[in-house]
């Protein structure tokens, strides 16, 4: 039986006529039964059969003599029995699917079909407000009774072949482009997919011509990369989506469809528009990285981009060949031991690589930061594709792989806009609460005053009771980045802090009283 279908072919037809594997039921007996008739009109499915083959090699006058064409309706003759047979041929391409292999091949036809004994259903069509049923019946013939297509289904031809059939500008096509095929495909079916893209393009071209001189005249910063993506890449993908639309809407068979609509084109125009696309990225963000003098970050966007490039297509390419009916997981397999060996040994090298592109593009670090690794700390003095070289405060030399490093939790000290001094005092407990509002009194004052010294936040608070003295904060901020400058500042800080407890009649004790030297 037929189910009505989006892309219906004749080639489904053929496929199911040719199929040499037998289907486990009361229906295949294909391969069984003898033909007595020389049209193979013994049997339903050897009528459609034959007169598929018959339409398929374009010979409508044989393939009329599988309809039956008798008792026709006013308007209607049997001299037109090869217009109603091309007709019928087209309706059903168009329209549904004929699996043979469901297809009674008995003489005496389907049973409990709720049909008569003498008349067998190959389809059903959908239309509008209804349904039809097309039908294969009994009829007498020279040497006993023979299945053909009803006269009540011929003479619903004309009119299902004006709601179903082809337009009047494919007619044109097959009026006047000359009968053949190449690659089983008819002639004019070819010449209008053809027709098709060409005037696609004479539509996007001119569009896309003016869209890019505007861009040309604008004052965008990348519009020559814009400009060359609009007059390339996207064109060419406007015209294939709109050449497909068109296709999918067409007249053409399945089978015309499915030997040219691989998707070659749209896999071509996709590809093209985003490498042109990341190729554009590139240039602004590149821009953008220079302008923040992240030269590093810049350096590596060409590699990188090239790197998603290539990752991009082999994915494509991959997805293309599982709708041509390929197996990804199969061909990813087909690699062999060899790829998974190659695999495996550059594992390394691709952790490796994807730090470093990480290093580059969120830049924690840069050449010539101090910073802290961990438990390492030490200067940056490069940045490899593999590993970064850090020179210690010992002035050793350490390599560390830039997988690893990009999982660390790294301080940068150089990054550091200011530093911060903070000392934690203990006086000694004979110190009364008028020298202790002094001490801390001056020492802000100290703080204030000192011109590297930031205004805000600045504190100097008594804490309370420690177990070996009384305990005094001071916490402010150097107004420095270079930490030798702040080490001067901290000296002198460190020694007016001195001279105040002094001054004021205290003094700073250890955290650990010192014992009496005997």
């Amino acid at each position: 039986m037929a189910q009505a279908a989006g892309t219906p072919s004749m080639m489904g037809v053929l496929k199911g006529a040719s199929s040499e594997e037998p289907v486990v039921n009361e229906l295949s007996v294909h391969q069984k039964y003898e033909y007595k008739d020389k049209l193979k009109r013994d049997t339903p499915r050897g009528t459609l059969e034959g007169f598929t083959q018959a339409a398929y090699e374009q010979d409508f006058e044989l393939a009329a003599k599988y309809l039956d064409l008798r008792y026709l309706p006013e308007g209607m003759t049997k001299a037109k029995g090869a217009e109603y047979a091309s007709k019928l041929q087209a309706i059903i391409d168009r329209n549904i699917w004929v699996d043979l292999d469901q297809i009674n091949d008995s003489p005496r036809g389907h049973d409990n079909d709720m049909l008569p004994a003498y008349r067998d259903a190959f389809g059903r069509i959908k239309l509008e407000s209804s349904e039809v049923s097309l039908l294969l019946q009994r009829v007498p013939g020279e040497q006993g009774s023979i299945w053909k297509v009803s006269n009540a289904t011929v003479a619903k031809i004309p009119s299902l072949y004006d709601q179903l059939g082809y337009g009047p500008v494919v007619e044109w096509f097959v009026e006047h482009i000359p009968e053949g095929r190449l690659f089983k495909v008819n002639l004019w079916e070819l010449t209008l997919l053809l027709v098709y893209l060409v005037v696609a393009f004479l539509i996007v071209i001119p569009i896309t011509w003016i869209v890019k001189f505007i861009i040309l005249k604008s004052h965008y910063a990348l519009k020559q990369e814009l400009g060359y993506i609009v007059a390339g890449p996207l064109r060419l993908f406007i015209a294939v989506v709109l050449d497909r639309a068109w296709m999918a809407h067409s007249s053409v068979s399945a089978m015309a469809l499915e030997m040219v609509n691989t998707g070659f084109l749209m896999f071509i125009a996709i590809v093209w528009l985003v490498w042109s696309s990341l190729g554009i990225f590139q240039a602004g963000l590149k821009r953008r990285w220079l302008a923040k003098d992240n030269q590093q970050g810049a350096s590596l966007l060409g590699p990188l981009t090239n790197f998603l490039r290539v990752i991009f297509v082999v994915l494509a390419a991959l997805v293309w060949l599982e709708h041509l009916g390929f197996s990804a997981s199969a061909i990813l397999a087909g690699m062999g031991i060899g790829g998974v060996a190659i695999a495996l040994a550059s594992k390394q090298s691709i952790e490796n690589f994807i730090g470093t592109i990480t290093l580059y593009s969120a830049a924690p670090i840069r050449v010539g930061h101090l910073c802290r690794f961990g438990a390492i700390s030490g200067t940056v003095e490069e940045i490899g594709l593999r590993c970064t070289q850090i020179r210690t405060l010992d002035r050793t030399l350490i390599h560390v792989p830039n997988a690893k490093l990009a999982e660390m939790e790294i301080e940068n000290i150089s990054e550091r806009e200011k530093i911060r001094f903070k000392a934690d005092i203990r006086l000694d407990y004979e110190t009364s609460s008028e020298q202790l509002k002094s001490i801390t009194v001056d020492i802000t004052s100290m703080l204030e005053r000192h011109n590297e010294v930031d205004e805000s936040p600045l504190r100097v608070t008594f804490q309370g009771f420690g177990l070996h003295g009384l305990q005094v904060n001071v916490f402010a901020y150097v107004g420095t980045t270079s930490y030798p400058t702040y080490q001067l500042v901290a000296e002198e800080l460190h020694l007016g802090i001195m001279d105040i407890v002094v001054k004021h009649g205290s003094r700073i004790i250890p955290v650990a009283p010192i014992a009496a030297k005997i």
